[in-house]
């Protein structure tokens, strides 16, 4: 595997590692609440709005979320009065403005009437302390974008609202992954001397092709996080967490942006190496799909698409682990920043990790199985050895070949499903060397009489020395 494709993968497994750990929080019986805002945010964010969580600062009895500098409560619970009742502490409302006026309510859509009721028979009871008016129910209960239904189905595998919502955040990791792939394919491909568009054409291949896996990997591992295979892994990595203790668990949940310590901190580390586990076999599973596909179509043994499977997999698992790794230390430097630290981190550990691990792999693996395409190249050899002769090929024009050859486009897949593989490398080969024998230049021979006067010189030559 190509390092940009070492480094974009594991980007792309890095923030779906995140997404994982979140989506397990969520998906927790009191998740629907995030879900909701969450949700309700990405609208009022689509309609230009200046929408912004900050729920997260754990204020106490502050907004979830800011709309158009609007203080805004969620509430997602069965019923309407439910999403009232929860508003209120000691039978007294407890959201309040600064200038002392009521937040606003959101609840969902279909629990809009019952919880804009249950507010005005609070009011009504003197619960909501300076307002006396029923009526100004309506302005602080807010309905919400979706129903409850909806936002509960998020959190069930396999369910239209879920698939959805994975597939969201799946394009927004891929398009990441994507972009540094292809950063990093163009830089590699200007340092070995390719042209500018042919670096862009082949950069951008690369990418794209990164990012469809990337993407696709992250809807994958987010769909099994809801369901058993969540809880199946987490006693190993509960019990790696404990090894690791809180200090380490500190840095490597900084180093995926959250700045937490202690019981926190080894809970957040567990819930992302299994974000990690889980993205990484689904991602050597959707990576592999071309070479399972070759192999029903007879381009590709059995066992060459087992050993890249078990290679690819090698590469993703120490290649993550390394991004971990790197983006901890990283954050740690406090001269670069923490966010841009564990990506420069990221990047160089899964670098470093994952051509270990794909050089280990392959040297094990090689034992076994000797690639299909090493047995083509030694069929392409020996035809090319009598072409060669054949057409009196100069050294400049067998290199020329061999490398025109290599690069033709799945070239080794189409010739191990050939029925006859010699006569397949002996027809491209053939043809590739007409392209090039073509190109020399005219050989005009010279008259008789110049060949007999250089001749008779040539034995005077001799014969003087």
């Amino acid at each position: 595997m190509k390092t940009p494709d070492i480094v974009g993968l594991c980007a792309g497994i890095s923030e779906s590692a995140k997404r994982y750990a979140e989506n397990i929080k969520k998906n927790l019986p009191r998740g629907h609440g995030f879900r909701f805002e969450e949700k309700q945010h990405s609208i009022d964010n689509s309609l230009g709005k200046d929408a912004k969580i900050v729920g997260g600062n754990n204020t106490k009895n502050g907004p979830d979320r800011v709309v158009d500098g609007i203080n805004i409560q969620s509430k997602c619970c069965k019923t309407g009065a439910r999403c009232v009742s929860e508003c209120f502490e000691d039978g007294q409302f407890r959201y309040w403005n600064n200038d002392g006026s009521p937040m606003k309510i959101e609840v969902p859509k279909d629990k809009y009437e019952s919880a804009l009721q249950a507010m005005e028979d609070k009011i009504k009871k003197g619960q909501v302390n300076g307002v006396t008016d029923p009526d100004k129910a309506k302005d602080i209960v807010q309905e919400g974008y979706f129903t409850y239904k909806q936002i509960t189905n998020i959190a069930k595998f396999g369910t239209i609202e879920s698939l959805t919502y994975d597939a969201v955040n799946g394009v927004r990791i891929g398009a990441a992954s994507m972009t540094i792939s292809t950063a990093i394919s163009f830089a590699y491909a200007i340092w070995s001397g390719d042209e500018w568009d042919v670096a862009l054409r082949r950069s951008a291949w690369d990418g794209v092709r990164v990012g469809v896996f990337s993407g696709a990997s992250s809807v994958g591992a987010a769909q099994l996080g809801r369901t058993s295979v969540e809880k199946s892994f987490m006693g190993v990595t509960d019990w790696i967490t404990e090894k690791l203790g809180y200090k380490v668990s500190s840095w490597i949940s900084k180093g995926s942006g959250f700045s937490i310590t202690g019981a926190a901190a080894k809970s957040h580390t567990s819930k992302l190496l299994r974000g990690n586990v889980v993205t990484g076999i689904v991602c050597t599973a959707v990576t592999s799909i071309p070479d399972y596909c070759r192999c029903c179509q007879g381009k590709m043994s059995g066992a060459q698409a087992a050993k890249n499977t078990a290679t690819t997999g090698s590469v993703v698992a120490t290649g993550s682990v390394g991004w971990i790794a790197g983006a901890a230390l990283g954050s740690a430097i406090p001269v670069v920043g923490t966010a841009f630290g564990a990506i420069v981190g990221g990047i160089a550990g899964s670098v470093v990790a994952g051509q270990v691990g794909g050089v280990a792999a392959s040297k094990v693996l090689g034992k076994l199985k000797e690639d299909d395409s090493v047995e083509m190249m030694a069929i392409a050899e020996k035809e090319f050895s009598v072409l060669a002769v054949d057409y009196l090929l100069t050294q400049q024009e067998a290199d020329v070949v061999k490398r025109a050859f290599i690069e033709i486009n799945g070239v080794f897949y189409d010739m191990y499903a050939s029925d006859n593989r010699e006569e397949f490398a002996h027809n491209q080969l053939k043809n590739l060397i007409e392209q090039v024998v073509s190109m020399r230049k005219v050989v005009q021979l010279p008259t008789a009489e110049e060949f007999i006067k250089e001749s008779l010189e040539a034995t005077q030559l001799v014969v003087v020395q």
